[in-house]
């Protein structure tokens, strides 16, 4: 069996024919899927999606995109967001399992509408700082595993993480930032990215990453398998993921879902998922 680590199945794309993608994902050999908050009504969304046919979870956190809100004159305060993610957790502990996708997302030159005018890209670093730093200390404060996005801020992103429990989502550094991570007690998660024929380097971190520290993901709906370019992404496309991996390391796909599942189990604290 499989489980696909991180998916958002509140996108409208996949709300579309919700039954239909979860019936492909268990016939794909998905048992449970992760479904990742990115903002808190998208939080509040992803708690309350169930299914009969796979076991779904979720989990609660403000991406770094959404650090706009806390900069644009809307009133409301980072401290305010996290209270409502706590009381989130506090009335649905059997279904939350994490705290993300959060994290620090340095990209800038191909989101222009990212950045308010009025605002300073040294701003905007600062917001997600603090936004992030918030999501560290409530994670630790309820005990619950972190969901960590980062993009071009391995440099220090880090320095949050020396005592935190998590995964980094869909694995993005290089071979120098795989070694760093080896050094505290983190997951890497690889989406369908390592299926680019242009992704060498990034297959490459999976030849010096241990099976008992991979995590597999689809991202759904964003970045589908070289095999379904430019189309929707979905949780039965984790397979593929896991092939891929199997087929790096010259090993059993088998090992790979067997693992990646164990991996799974253990930093989501899934005791009741077989």
């Amino acid at each position: 069996m499989l489980i696909d680590s991180h998916a958002h199945l509140f996108w409208p794309s996949l709300k579309a024919d919700f039954d239909a993608v979860l019936d492909r994902a268990a016939q794909a050999g998905v048992n449970t899927i992760i479904n990742i908050g990115t903002n808190l009504e998208t939080s509040k969304q992803a708690i309350t999606q169930k299914s009969d046919k796979v076991a779904i979870f979720s989990t609660i956190g403000i991406h770094p995109h959404d650090c706009k809100k806390y900069t644009n004159g809307s009133g409301v305060s980072i401290q305010q967001d996290i209270n409502h993610l706590e009381e989130l957790y506090q009335n649905n502990k059997s279904k939350i399992v994490a705290i993300g996708e959060c994290g620090l997302d340095f990209h800038f030159q191909d989101n222009p509408d990212y950045i308010p005018s009025s605002i300073s890209i040294d701003q905007i670093k600062d917001t997600q700082r603090a936004l992030f730093e918030a999501q560290v200390d409530l994670a630790k404060k309820l005990s619950l595993p972190l969901v960590i996005h980062c993009r071009n801020a391995w440099n220090e992103i880090l320095d949050y993480l020396k005592e935190a429990k998590g995964v980094l989502h869909c694995f993005s550094g290089n071979l120098e930032d795989t070694k760093k991570i080896f050094q505290f007690p983190l997951y890497i998660s690889y989406a369908a990215n390592i299926t680019y024929p242009k992704n060498d380097l990034l297959r490459e971190t999976i030849t010096i990453t241990t099976l008992e520290r991979i995590l597999i993901e689809t991202d759904s709906p964003f970045l589908a398998p070289q095999s379904k370019r430019g189309q929707r992404n979905e949780p039965a496309d984790v397979l593929e993921v896991a092939k891929t991996i199997a087929e790096i390391k010259g090993i059993n796909l088998n090992q790979v879902a067997e693992q990646t599942t164990n991996n799974s189990k253990s930093l989501f604290n899934l005791s009741i998922v077989q």
